[in-house]
């Protein structure tokens, strides 16, 4: 009777890769692979002259160079990033909730009505922002 081949499970995930199929999973370029190599960033196995390397070396260079989502320098990179964009959202809508005449003056030439419009504008949101937390903007200090 002949031994047929059996086919690997789908389900089985490799643990080793050669350089060339690291190279297309993953969009380092075959230099790059063989300088992290030689840099000691990357473990590698030698068969013969077949150079195979751990996926779980892949998965910790990969991870390496990803900042990590609770890190302080994230955390600082995206607030710098989104402070000007919610701020600029939060106002929007402010101005766009606002009676037309605190609209009027914001755009207005005088300076002091666009200044009283502006505090007006700021006392609503932080009377919302105090709405929200259930809490009375009166008795803040």
């Amino acid at each position: 009777m002949r031994h047929l081949r059996r086919r690997p499970s789908s389900e089985l995930s490799p643990i080793t890769l050669r350089i060339a199929d690291a190279c297309r999973i993953t969009g380092i370029g075959r230099s790059k692979f063989y300088e992290l190599i030689k840099a000691g960033e990357i473990e590698v196995i030698k068969v013969g002259a077949m150079t195979l390397l751990p996926m779980t070396s892949i998965q910790a260079l990969l991870d390496r160079g990803r900042p990590a989502i609770g890190s302080d320098a994230f955390g600082s990179r995206l607030r710098t990033v989104m402070q000007p964009f919610l701020a600029n959202a939060i106002l929007t809508a402010a101005v766009a909730n606002s009676p037309g005449e605190v609209r009027r003056d914001l755009s207005s030439s005088n300076a002091d009505r666009r200044t009283k419009a502006e505090d007006a504008l700021v006392e609503r949101l932080v009377a919302a922002m105090f709405e929200v937390h259930g809490e009375n903007p009166s008795r803040v200090k």
